[in-house]
């Protein structure tokens, strides 16, 4: 099968973003700052303001398998913890954000129904320069505590033991 230029581009922005790693240090000193922005339906989002919840951030992108594996998982637990003080944050960090949209807008064609899920795209938000790339292997989880204190950070498919974390800091 023969790429575009611009899928082959695309690969060498990723190849990129897995040599740029930062070490745990910087993720633990920039879990602090705060990720602001709006959503993909045009809601304003603060990490800040989840407060008293328990917050999973996902990194993710449409052209990783093993994020897109994982969705169906993530959106299912937060539907399962939908009365709980939880909240799912999914942070594409594809280059462009038609390929975020098109993916949101397939499904929800087939599954609407979702527990507490934020869906952002890399582009309409701030966020530390740590997430953007520095990482190995996506998905990269994060996973705060009530307080908003970096609690946990998982790179590749989530684990079993994140769900654990989420239900062992949940009040």
């Amino acid at each position: 099968m023969r790429h575009s230029p611009m899928h082959a581009a695309l690969r060498l922005t990723a190849l990129v973003a897995c040599l740029c790693w930062a070490p745990p240090s910087a993720w633990a000193q920039e879990a602090a700052l705060t990720l602001v922005g709006k959503t993909l339906e045009g809601k304003d989002f603060e990490l800040a303001r989840r407060s008293g919840r328990v917050v999973m951030v996902v990194l993710w992108r449409t052209d990783c398998a093993v994020c897109l594996s994982k969705m169906r998982e993530l959106r299912a637990n937060a539907l399962g913890w939908k009365d709980q003080a939880f909240d799912l944050v999914l942070l594409s960090l594809d280059p462009l954000d038609a390929d975020t949209v098109a993916y949101d807008r397939a499904r929800r064609q087939v599954a609407s129904a979702e527990g507490p899920v934020w869906s952002l795209w890399q582009g309409h938000v701030q966020m530390p320069a740590a997430w953007r790339n520095g990482h190995t292997r996506l998905p990269v989880t994060l996973i705060f505590d009530t307080r908003g204190q970096l609690a946990a950070r998982h790179e590749g498919r989530v684990p079993a033991q994140a769900w654990d974390q989420v239900a062992d800091l949940l009040p």
